[in-house]
């Protein structure tokens, strides 16, 4: 059958008087430029009036966060007051926290509710990583030999935890002195303490070693009686709560929160399981008992 080009043509004109026709109308449609100006200045002017109603509604939400947050330590510091009064209690951060002003606030609120702050030791970085040239300085100087199958670490972290629980100074001072561990100018390693704050979480697997350091000491530390509690902040990239539930201690996931805070307090004074918002945890917060004269 023969193509009919005159047809095919017949639709190519069609198309393009279409298309021509619509160019024509659009522009016919089109505002003139003072018409565009006017339009961009109305929409100018409705987007700046929406920005500074928002930054208005901003500032008031921030205003009201400042408010809440004051309330927040009010209440927890009238809540925690006298909580661990007569306690003795030592602190164990399981890494060196640099800037992080966690340990400094644990420290003021366990002051706040009551209780001697026995003694902050720190884990460093040689403990963690225990290189061969400490590993055989520390074994010669101290005595200190593991067993087959235990690691070095391991045997530090008991020797620690048992000298920390017994009031007893010698080998911490030691171990400080070679580098393994840290400590704050008031720590008084005769003290022995009624319980130990362990304050975990890190950023990288080269920042702690809990399952060599802390769960040894954990162990060693209940099993002398002296009641052990594990805390972190709330954003941490590598939680501890994990391995320190394993243990059976109370854990608070969240100890840089009023709720954490507070949480922290009452579990040191007793309470048992594991609180925060992590999904780790077994409820927000532990019951708050009547402070006493209530």
């Amino acid at each position: 059958m023969p193509i009919d080009y005159r047809y095919h043509i017949g639709s190519f004109v069609a198309i393009f008087v279409a298309l021509l026709l619509g160019i024509l109308i659009g522009i016919g449609l089109a505002p003139n430029p003072e018409e565009l100006a006017r339009i961009a200045g109305e929409l100018k002017t409705e987007f700046q009036e929406t920005r500074e109603a928002k930054e208005e509604e901003l500032n008031a939400l921030r205003e009201e966060n400042r408010e809440y947050d004051e309330l927040a330590r009010e209440a927890v510091g009238a809540i925690v007051r006298g909580r661990l009064a007569d306690r003795r209690v030592a602190i164990v951060l399981n890494h060196h926290f640099t800037d992080d002003p966690l340990p400094d606030n644990l420290r003021a609120l366990l002051r706040e509710a009551g209780a001697t702050v026995t003694s902050t030791v720190v884990i460093t970085p040689d403990f963690v990583s225990l290189p061969a040239r400490v590993r055989d300085r520390i074994s010669e100087r101290l005595s200190l030999y593991p067993a087959p199958g235990v690691h070095f670490r391991t045997v530090i972290a008991e020797a620690v935890a048992k000298d920390l629980a017994q009031g007893r100074a010698e080998l911490i001072l030691d171990l400080y002195s070679s580098g393994l561990l840290r400590t704050t100018a008031d720590s008084d390693y005769t003290l022995r303490p009624d319980a130990v704050l362990f304050v975990g979480g890190y950023d990288s697997p080269q920042e702690a070693a809990p399952e060599r350091i802390d769960l040894p000491m954990i162990a060693e530390l209940t099993g002398l009686g002296v009641r052990v509690v594990g805390c972190e902040a709330r954003d941490v990239a590598i939680s501890c709560v994990p391995l320190y539930k394993t243990k059976e201690i109370a854990t608070v996931d969240n100890a840089d929160t009023p709720a954490g805070r507070l949480a922290v307090v009452l579990a040191l004074a007793g309470a048992e399981g594991h609180f925060g918002v992590k999904d780790t945890r077994d409820r927000f917060l532990p019951e708050i008992p009547a402070a006493a004269g209530l």
